[in-house]
């Protein structure tokens, strides 16, 4: 519903919405979405912390002993980008993707599923194609997929001819 104009794929959610986003993704690249996943900062650091946190070397580059009430926040290190590129940016994330998973394979425990279920139902919309409900068991089939997944399996891509 707007005019055309030009802009980094990303920025598509902030300026159109969720249905926006959708649209500008089939538009550009012809791929058909089944699920829109919307995660508030929030969420992401109360998950984090529920789980624990996530040990990761950090370079001193990214150093901060002043941010927060409570120190440097996982959330700044992987959003962090004024000193290099989206590309360093991506790499923090992808390390901290695997350093979390670690944790979650050697710290996890049963009696934490409550507290981290809260805090994904709290903060966490799953869209589907077509306005349906997302089922649980879906969604459970996702996690277990994602918690099982080997090192390695987890990969990005990049559209070719698009900045």
């Amino acid at each position: 519903g707007r005019s055309v104009y030009s802009d980094k794929i990303n920025a598509a959610y902030s300026a159109c919405g969720a249905s926006g986003t959708l649209e500008t993704v089939r538009q550009l690249t012809g791929v058909k979405v089944n699920y829109l996943i919307t995660v508030n900062f929030r969420g992401f650091r109360q998950l984090v912390d529920k789980l624990g946190g996530a040990w990761i070397d950090v370079d001193r580059r990214y150093f901060n002993d002043r941010g927060g009430p409570s120190g440097y926040q996982t959330l700044d290190y992987v959003r962090f980008r004024h000193t290099d590129s989206d590309l360093y940016r991506n790499a923090r994330q992808q390390l901290f993707v695997r350093a979390l998973k670690d944790q979650i394979r050697s710290g996890f425990s049963l009696t934490k599923l409550p507290k981290v279920i809260s805090v994904l139902t709290s903060n966490i919309e799953v869209g589907q194609g077509g306005g349906k409900d997302v089922s649980a068991k879906t969604v459970l089939s996702y996690a277990v997929l994602a918690y099982s997944l080997p090192p390695g399996h987890v990969f990005q891509s990049r559209i070719e001819g698009h900045i």
